[in-house]
């Protein structure tokens, strides 16, 4: 490693911003990393609500695909600047450089994804007349595409959920269903199936599944026997809310959060590090240099403001889905009743003598159609509020200035001002004659 107390002071000013933002660059790969797991949302969580669940999975897709494009654009922009003023500090000095890295700039949830990122080595190197830096050869033991894993160290309980989910589903078994009534008399019908629910979230709404599943699949085998073509209470409306998973949703948008607190201090760390070299410096490039380095800082503001929004707004789909869930759950819990005495009532008249002059399932097809409504006034006011979240307007796109202030779609890197690329002239860098000493 070069001894960089011997170089001169302005050269060790240029050597720590060009290391720092390189181990920016690294860090940035692994928000990259990050994004693409842990914002990778089962599609089964989201559940299967007509005009809500399919919504809501492509909306938080297209929203986490825009923040890995930042991610992306970050990480070339940081590893431009390394290469640019490591190389201009190798040739001020006239001397090769190696340096050692340290990566002190991350979160504890960002942290396992840092060692998989793309060049994240304890050192990186300079020579005369280079065009960047050269990174040691690769471990032997990792050649080709063979990449490390990630490793989720113990006690960060909300990465490790990240993998033991267990989502919503259910086992049905196709069978006649029996009916058993206090007097003796059964009825069987050929039009039921045994269906059991798994893995639920252990709210109210899984509660009551459990609950009344029975119940509510013997109602389903009568009206599928009457042939009445209504909608089935549980397996045509409830089992929508209930495969949702807002559990698994609120902990992966949650840890989104670690995206936005690692751009911001990325972001403070750079901003101080800028005003420091100014300091240093002189001259068109220098000066150049400093305005970049304040756009870039500009941009990681709103990409971490973006960052942000992502998270809360897949936490708002959460408290969405579980307010449906518990409005379903309420309901049914309040509605149940009367369903079950029409249906035992029904039992009792389609087993009498008079059965055929009575219209027993008249009564039966009414009180389901009382339930079902109530549930879906539930299930609507769903899609009315899901219509505000993580949405993404085509038009606004297209109408949006260059720096994306207006949505949420990917924020461009600013375009560079004109002559903004004069700091990369490796001549045009001038020490500052009243630079500090140290």
């Amino acid at each position: 490693m070069t001894d960089t107390s011997t170089l001169q002071v302005e050269t060790r000013q240029l050597v720590a911003y060009g290391v720092e933002r390189y181990e920016d660059s690294v860090t940035y790969g692994a928000i990259r990393r990050y994004l693409g797991d842990i914002g990778a949302v089962p599609k089964a969580a989201w559940g299967s609500l007509p005009g809500v669940s399919d919504r809501l999975a492509r909306d938080w897709q297209v929203s986490v695909d825009a923040r890995v494009d930042e991610a992306i654009t970050a990480r070339t922009e940081m590893d431009r600047v390394a290469d640019g003023l490591l190389q201009i500090a190798t040739d001020y000095e006239g001397t090769d450089l190696t340096v050692e890295t340290s990566f002190d700039t991350v979160n504890r949830d960002l942290a396992p994804y840092l060692p998989v990122s793309d060049g994240y080595v304890p050192g990186i190197s300079t020579r005369r007349g280079g065009s960047g830096t050269i990174l040691p050869p690769r471990d032997r033991h990792q050649l080709g595409d063979e990449r490390p894993t990630v490793v989720i160290p113990p006690g960060n309980e909300k990465l490790t959920a990240t993998r033991h989910e267990t989502l919503p589903s259910t086992r049905a078994v196709e069978e006649p269903i029996t009916i058993g009534t206090t007097d003796g008399n059964d009825l069987g019908f050929s039009g039921g199936r045994t269906t059991y629910y798994e893995n639920g979230e252990k709210d109210r709404l899984d509660e009551f599944v459990q609950d009344y599943r029975s119940e509510l699949l013997q109602l389903e085998a009568i009206l599928t026997d009457l042939g009445t073509g209504i909608r089935m209470p549980l397996n045509d409306l409830i089992i929508h809310a209930w495969r949702t998973a807002p559990k698994v949703i609120r902990n992966r948008a949650d840890l989104m959060h670690s995206v936005a607190n690692t751009y911001a201090e990325a972001r403070t760390n750079m901003d101080e590090e800028t005003k420091s070299l100014a300091r240093y410096w002189n001259g068109n490039a220098s000066e150049a240099f400093i305005q970049y380095a304040q756009s870039a800082g500009a941009w990681l503001s709103l990409v971490q403001a973006q960052a942000a929004w992502l998270a809360e707004e897949g936490k708002k789909a959460a408290s969405l889905l579980e307010g449906l869930r518990n409005a379903y759950a309420t309901t049914g819990y309040e509605r149940i009743a009367t369903l079950l005495e029409a249906m035992k009532t029904y039992i009792a008249d389609a087993n009498s003598l008079f059965s055929p002059c009575t219209n027993p399932e008249q009564a039966l097809i009414k009180a389901t159609t009382f339930f079902m409504d109530y549930m879906i006034d539930a299930e609507k006011n769903a899609v009315e509020l899901a219509a505000s979240l993580l949405k993404i307007d085509e038009q606004e796109r297209k109408e949006r200035p260059d720096l994306g202030t207006r949505g949420h779609d990917t924020v461009p890197f600013p375009a560079p001002a004109v002559g903004a690329g004069a700091w990369t002239d490796r001549t045009a860098w001038k020490p500052n004659p009243s630079r500090p000493n140290a």
